[in-house]
């Protein structure tokens, strides 16, 4: 238990020191919503207000498209700061506005199959995949550059 508590002292000492500060709070706030969201979505599950496997499927989804939508930002060694940064570029751009897109009318797309407060749960699912994985595409990739720059 002492080790693993190390290991993750050792981690966030390494993230706190060599990732950027912006990068750091985006990802904190990722964590933040995916927590308050998983609670509602629990809540709304247990309730019945959504069945489980729609819940569970549109989750999933929602967080594979979410990987691929934190290809927005590309994250690189910034060789001044010495620090990971993240820079939106121009498929980031594209990427952002299909991104806001898709927010934008997704209780439009899936209100030709859900209703009500299916529809409303199904939204925040969506919602709460997609930042996940925004989040963990993020990760992955700050993971990435900390290695090859053997930090």
């Amino acid at each position: 238990m002492a080790l693993m508590k190390e290991a993750l002292e050792e981690t966030i000492e390494t993230y706190r020191e060599n990732v950027d500060t912006r990068l750091r709070i985006r990802q904190g706030i990722f964590i933040v919503i995916i927590l308050v969201l998983l609670v509602i979505n629990s809540w709304n599950i247990v309730s019945g207000k959504i069945d489980g496997f729609l819940a569970a499927s549109g989750f999933l989804l929602a967080t594979i498209i979410g990987l691929v939508l934190s290809r927005m930002f590309k994250i690189f060694w910034h060789e001044e700061k010495e620090r990971v940064v993240a820079q939106l570029d121009t498929v980031g751009i594209v990427l952002l506005i299909l991104y806001i897109g898709v927010e934008v009318g997704r209780k439009w797309i899936f209100e030709h199959w859900l209703s009500g407060a299916e529809l409303n749960s199904f939204g925040l699912i969506i919602l709460s995949g997609l930042i996940l994985g925004r989040f963990l595409g993020t990760f992955i990739k700050i993971k990435k550059v900390l290695t090859e720059n053997q930090v």
